[in-house]
């Protein structure tokens, strides 16, 4: 009889070899094992420009609360030159085969998956909690159904210009800069990339619309006045969700500073002392029980 564990390590050691040498070692996929399968396995994923550093405190918090954890890298991301133009080259299809080989990896790996992901990864686990079944919760992270403050069709006609305009590298902060922290992230991103992400956000606004999302339960989590994001469309996106009964909700997490980011101790803003708890919590129910 084969051992699902043992399988879940072979997996996850394929999907860790596309960390080639030119990715920064802290921001290839990490994983966070117990060496044994566990009621619960979490996913994470990063936001645009970012990588898995981003998690480097918050999985080792699940993992001690009895998780199994993978931080999963996105493709194109982590590459030790910063200012590299491969983000450029990413494509919605690929975004989704990650998110389809992390999910298969975790149904190893634990009884239980769950899924949380940071702005373009929470774009990617809204996207999971519409379309794949198997998910336990999903927990979407100031997800980007429309960029800045824009409304959502303004955002999208934006977007489908960037798809056919060459591309933008723009800096998240003009005056710092190569200086933006966090320090393992791309101090500036692509509008092809961003053009890619709208895309999965737009076949899930839209499927939601006709059909119940196949996720048990649903937590979309925002920053309020979140500077990065339109918060007012992933509360559009949960009523959605509800309308057709799902077990979804939608709350708003107050930093002070404002910051679009609530995970990565790296960022200048961060007050992870006051977001991890709130953000922790929501695994609760999944976890309880479980032992540490």
């Amino acid at each position: 009889m084969s051992d699902p564990f043992q399988e879940g390590l072979v997996a996850l050691a394929r999907l860790q070899a596309l960390d080639g040498s030119t990715i920064l070692p802290a921001a290839g996929t990490q994983a966070w094992l117990h060496g044994e399968r566990r009621p619960l396995c979490v996913l994470l994923f990063h936001g645009l420009t970012n990588n898995p550093a981003q998690f480097a405190a918050f999985g080792p918090a699940l993992y001690e609360r009895g998780a199994n954890v993978i931080a999963v890298r996105l493709p194109h991301h982590g590459e030790s030159d910063r200012l590299t133009t491969k983000l450029a080259r990413l494509r919605s299809t690929e975004l989704v085969a990650t998110l389809d080989n992390a999910l298969e990896i975790a149904a190893l790996l634990g009884e239980r998956t769950a899924v949380m992901g940071h702005s373009t990864g929470g774009t990617l686990a809204a996207y999971g909690a519409q379309f794949r079944s198997g998910i336990e919760l999903a927990i979407p992270v100031c997800p980007g159904f429309a960029v800045l403050r824009f409304s959502r069709p303004v955002s999208r006609a934006i977007m489908l210009g960037a798809r056919i305009v060459p591309n933008l590298h723009i800096w998240w902060d003009p005056e710092l800069r190569e200086g933006f922290r966090p320090a393992a992230a791309y101090p500036r991103f692509s509008t092809r990339a961003v053009a890619a992400v709208m895309r999965i956000a737009d076949a899930t606004f839209r499927a939601a619309r006709r059909t119940a999302p196949l996720a048990k339960k649903i937590r979309a989590v925002v920053v309020a006045r979140d500077p990065a994001v339109n918060n007012l469309e992933t509360q559009r996106l949960v009523e959605r969700w509800q309308r057709h009964g799902a077990d979804a909700t939608y709350e708003e997490l107050i930093t002070e500073p404002l910051n679009h980011d609530p995970f990565d101790p790296d960022s200048p803003r961060a007050r992870t002392e006051s977001t991890y708890p709130m953000l922790l919590s929501l695994f609760d129910d999944l976890l309880s029980g479980t032992p540490s």
